[in-house]
């Protein structure tokens, strides 16, 4: 697949929604309060004196402490009420019997900003949590904004100034465009300095802690509005106002800003012992992937890969699409990198005739042209030709970026084709990346020549592709999101329903269920409730043979294992066996269940069988799901997660998405599915789910046959769980 779009502008601020709290008075800090500093450096409430000490920040430093007349030459005063001014910001590190009314003390003093490093709260469990709540009702009273508490502090790289403790807050580092924030202090401080040994540099760096007032998301919105950050990186366990991902990063791809994320662990909240479908093929991790990947944030899984991912999306060139040119000066190498290119997403086309044809003239006849093109190590001592052969590649109307694999060329050679490199690229505003790995010594020149030139090279084959990939998932992000940025989403409100289900203690049955489903304008089977074995005859006469037969129940979800389902009804005998079996099976299987009746229901011809369903997550809001349906769904797992509300366009990016479209597309000859109408389908449940948030806690449509195109869709089983307050 190939997509064409121009990147989008910087946005201006007034072009996007402004950050709900304003972090400059911490990161542009003229002045610092210390609450109970410490002149000891091994102590946490010393070391940040000590580092400002040491990193000679200019500002004006208040240490807070009774105990002290002076510390490291600043005056030390005895309380916050004692302090000449109010500070930008204020370090609390005392006890945590102390923190609640040391933080009282700065919001009666008017101190805005403040940084709880104490542990003991809510990681200590119940009681640490009554403490925690404490403080936020505090910061919420005098409108503080509170980061922590149990987070390691701050660093402000353009500023040249840290307030917080531990080694790490003591060093220098790279200045850059990069602003971080992470949930764990200790980690998070050392991918900073893996990121910072690995060339890239930083503008601010953020520990939050318990995040009690204060979430990675809040910084991470007003990062985006900084001028100064070029970057967002995260290190997370889990978010608690997990809602706004899709909306934080869309606002990075507005502002051009990509948003690398490594998130870890999986999130309690999102588990439920459900009886749907929905619950058991979904779980936290599932809903952050798709939230990622609904706002084109860029998840990472290793210092190392966040290190190449973000320095090529820190490269000024963009890709228009994923069409990748391979040259290299060893074949080995170039069919490495294709190897690789093939599970991200990158084509690696055939180059157009014409370019062809003169690469033909200008290179020995031993060379490889089919992409990847293999120049030989024989083009090092031929100046023109090199610069001509990667002009010609990387200027291909085929081509959307170009790999350059130098191999191991050193010395002076190596230098060479560096700079032959660097010229290439700068004369595009094509991606160029290069894998090349030397002796630094004799080939620094060539390495700063890279440098100057803007053009990410990386140790190995395999990590420019990691590179080449960032380019394309931010780009196509960037396109996705003007794709659908004219669409609205479809909006329903049913308002007899919202007070139907805020009613229900139990979940409603199939008939029932669908009854909902009908009422939003979703496809249901023609069918009827019986309640004895005439009535089923009856019923069965009025549908037209063949029909099922299902136990109706809240108590039983799962029919086909209480032996509550039987199919392919063809007369009026079958039908009366039928209905006895079936009750009998079913109190069998659940004597203590309540019993509707038995449901007859049209027999579905034709068609494919797929899954829809919708999840109220704790975190994240409503959720939807579509994959292969059937018996197997669980097993086979091939589903599609989107956090809601949703555009028809990104519920037809769903379908597209499982491995089993080509069965609706017309694989092997069978008729293509009805794909606009299960669409449309997804787009009203969706609207549904808006609707009943408060209502519903998980629904089923299990399974949704999707007939051959033109004849629509239609619900054949459903289950809806309401939300038990």
């Amino acid at each position: 697949m190939t997509t064409s779009t121009n990147n989008f502008p910087p946005v201006h601020k007034g072009a996007i929604r402004l950050a709900a709290k304003d972090f400059s008075p911490m990161f542009h800090a003229r002045s610092i309060a210390v609450i109970g500093a410490s002149p000891t450096p091994t102590k946490p409430s010393g070391q940040p004196l000590l580092h400002l000490k040491n990193m000679g920040y200019t500002g004006k430093v208040y240490p807070v402490n009774p105990r002290y007349d002076n510390v490291r030459g600043w005056p030390c005063y005895p309380d916050v009420a004692a302090l000449p001014e109010v500070p930008d910001v204020a370090l609390i590190a005392v006890s945590a019997e102390q923190v609640a009314f040391q933080l009282a003390e700065c919001g009666r003093k008017g101190v805005t900003h403040v940084i709880v490093i104490t542990s003991g709260f809510s990681e200590m469990g119940q009681g640490g949590e009554a403490a925690q709540a404490e403080l936020v009702a505090l910061a919420r009273e005098h409108g503080i904004t509170l980061v922590g508490p149990n987070c390691q502090g701050m660093i402000s790289v353009g500023r040249g100034f840290s307030l917080g403790f531990g080694a790490p807050y003591g060093f220098q580092y790279n200045k850059g465009p990069i602003s971080m924030t992470s949930q764990s202090g200790a980690w998070g401080n050392t991918v900073m300095l893996l990121a910072n040994a690995a060339g890239l540099g930083f503008q601010n760096y953020q520990s939050t802690g318990n995040e009690a007032a204060t979430t990675s998301l809040d910084l991470v919105d007003w990062y985006l509005d900084d001028p100064e950050t070029g970057m967002v990186v995260s290190y997370v366990e889990g978010f608690k106002d997990a809602h706004r991902v899709v909306e934080i990063g869309r606002k990075a791809l507005a502002a051009n800003k990509p948003y690398l994320l490594w998130k870890v662990g999986s999130s309690e909240a999102g588990a439920r012992a459900a009886a749907s479908h929905t619950a058991n093929l979904g779980g936290a991790m599932a809903l952050y992937r798709a939230a990622f990947r609904q706002s084109g944030i860029i998840e990472v899984a290793d210092a190392n890969e966040l290190a190449d991912r973000a320095q090529a999306l820190l490269s000024p060139r963009k890709p228009k699409g994923n069409r990748v040119a391979v040259v290299t000066l060893s074949g080995g190498a170039g069919v490495l990198m294709a190897d690789h290119c093939a599970p991200a997403g990158l084509e690696l086309p055939e180059l157009s005739p014409a370019t062809l044809a003169r690469l033909k003239e200008i290179l020995p006849p031993y060379a490889g042209l089919n992409n990847p093109i293999d120049l030989t190590g024989n083009i090092a001592a031929r100046q023109e030709n090199m610069i001509e052969a990667l002009r010609l590649v990387v200027n291909d109307p085929l081509v959307d970026m170009m790999g350059v694999c130098l191999a191991a060329a050193s010395g002076p050679a190596g230098i060479q084709l560096a700079q032959w490199v660097a010229e290439v690229a700068g004369s595009t505003d094509k991606p160029v990346l290069v894998a090349w790995v030397a002796i630094q010594a004799t080939t620094q020149a060539g390495y700063d020549a890279l440098a100057q030139a803007k053009v990410p090279r990386y140790d190995t084959p395999v990590r420019c592709v990691l590179g080449m990939d960032a380019l394309w998932r931010f780009a196509k992000a960037q396109a996705d999101c003007l794709r659908i940025a004219g669409e609205p989403a479809v909006r329903l409100h049913r308002p007899k329903q919202q007070k139907m289900l805020a009613e229900q203690q139990r979940d409603l049955s199939e008939y029932r269920a669908k009854q909902v489903l009908a009422d939003y304008g979703i496809a249901v089977t023609p069918e009827a409730l019986a309640t004895s074995a005439d009535d089923a005859v009856k019923q069965a006469r009025t549908i037209g043979f063949p029909v099922a037969l299902k136990i109706m129940s809240p108590d039983i979800p799962h029919k086909t294992e209480a032996g509550g389902v039987r199919i392919g009804l063809t007369d009026e005998p079958s039908v009366r066996q039928a209905y006895s079996e079936i009750l009998a099976s079913a109190k069998h299987h659940a004597p203590e269940a309540m019993m509707e009746g038995v449901l007859v229901q049209a027999m579905v011809q034709g068609g494919t069988e797929v899954i829809l369903g919708i999840t109220n997550d704790p975190l994240f809001g409503p959720a939807i799901m579509f994959g292969l349906g059937g018996i197997f769904a669980e097993v086979m797992k091939d589903v599609s997660f989107r956090i809601l509300p949703i555009t028809r366009i990104e519920a037809l990016d769903m379908v597209r998405e499982i491995k089993a479209f080509p069965i609706l597309d017309g694989a092997r000859g069978r008729p293509k599915a009805d794909v606009d109408a299960l669409v449309d389908t997804i787009v009203k449940l969706a609207a549904l789910a808006i609707d009943l948030k408060d209502q519903v806690a998980e629904i089923d449509i299990n399974p949704l046959f999707v007939l051959p195109q033109g004849r629509g869709v239609m619900a054949a089983d459903a289950l809806i769980k309401p939300r038990v307050k």
